[in-house]
């Protein structure tokens, strides 16, 4: 059975639970690291920048993705204000592809991939933790290990 079949396959019908638990399965590190999580989300914490990394999943929109979010608690506030200076230099590090991105002149990752198909979940999962870790390393180089933007 695929979504050809009966249509296009709204985000209720995602498990958002099983993923997450393949999601911590595969990557234990994350739960140390975690800010917040949600049905679509995951937050790594960056509290040296005051800055979290979000992950989620859109299986609506049959995408994966990662980008720098929102997180008061940690006073990841204003992050967009606060990184648009060093926009063009975090992206230099990442050199995104324009099919990469969510949309023009966001900071951001995509990977367009069938979310409901549980065979990907794995390579979903992996494929957020490594971009993550990208975003992570770029915007640490760009604004310093101990900097906050």
């Amino acid at each position: 059975m695929n979504e050809l079949d009966f249509g296009p396959r709204r985000a209720s019908e995602f498990r958002h639970r099983a993923f997450w638990t393949v999601f911590s399965a595969r990557h234990p590190v994350e739960a140390a690291r975690r800010a917040r999580h949600g049905p679509w989300f995951w937050q790594r914490a960056l509290p040296d920048l005051s800055l979290v990394i979000t992950m989620y999943v859109a299986p609506e929109r049959s995408l994966v993705g990662v980008f720098f979010g929102r997180n008061e608690k940690l006073g990841a506030s204003d992050v967009d204000r606060r990184l648009k200076p060093h926009q063009a230099a975090i992206e230099q590090r990442l050199q995104l592809r324009d099919d990469q991105r969510f949309s023009p002149g966001s900071l951001g990752s995509v990977w367009r991939v069938n979310c409901f198909a549980e065979d990907n979940w794995p390579a979903m999962a992996d494929w957020l933790v490594t971009e993550a870790t990208r975003f992570e390393h770029a915007v640490a180089a760009v604004l310093g290990a101990n900097a906050r933007a």
